[in-house]
C-alpha cells in the first residue's frame, strides 16, 4: 500500500462502507446515487471522489475530514453538522444539474438558450413565491 494520503482515501471509503455501514458496493452506490463504477474506482485507488461525490458520500454520516485526511473520528460530528437530508438534497441538486447540463449540451444553441431562459424564469418565479410565503408567515406570527 502507498503511504500517500490521496491513495488512502479509497481504503478509508472501503472501510466505512464495509465495516461501519455493512454495505456492498452496489448498496452503497444506490444509497449515495454514485455510479457503481465510480465507487469501484475510488476504492481501488485509481480515482478520487469529485466534490459532488463527496457531498453524496457525506450523506451516509461519514466525517469528510477523516475520509480525506485520516484524522479524527470516522463519523461526522453530531452537533453543528449539516443534517443528512440537507446533504442528500444538495447531492440530488448537483446530480440533477449535471444531468441537465448533459441534456443541454446535445441541443443546438438557440434551443439551449430558450430552455435555459425558461428554467431561469421558473426558478425566479418559485423564489418570488417562496419569499412571499415567508413574508405571509412572518405577518401571521406577528398577528397571531
Amino acid at each position: 500500500m502507498s503511504s500517500k494520503p490521496d491513495s488512502e482515501i479509497g481504503d478509508r471509503l472501503r472501510h466505512w462502507r464495509k465495516r461501519v455501514l455493512g454495505m456492498t458496493q452496489e448498496q452503497f452506490a444506490q444509497a449515495t446515487g454514485i455510479h457503481l463504477s465510480a465507487i469501484r474506482k475510488y476504492e481501488s485507488r485509481s480515482s478520487l471522489p469529485s466534490g459532488e461525490s463527496l457531498l453524496a458520500i457525506a450523506g451516509t454520516g461519514i466525517n469528510l475530514h477523516w475520509l480525506l485526511t485520516g484524522e479524527g473520528d470516522s463519523r461526522a460530528p453530531a452537533e453543528g453538522s449539516v443534517p443528512p437530508t440537507q446533504v442528500s438534497t444538495a447531492a440530488e441538486l448537483a446530480q440533477r444539474l449535471t444531468a441537465i447540463e448533459g441534456l443541454l449540451s446535445g441541443l443546438d444553441p438557440d434551443k439551449r438558450q430558450a430552455v435555459l431562459n425558461e428554467i431561469f424564469s421558473r426558478v425566479q418565479e418559485a423564489k418570488r413565491v417562496a419569499d412571499l410565503e415567508e413574508v405571509v408567515r412572518g405577518l401571521e406570527r406577528k398577528v397571531g
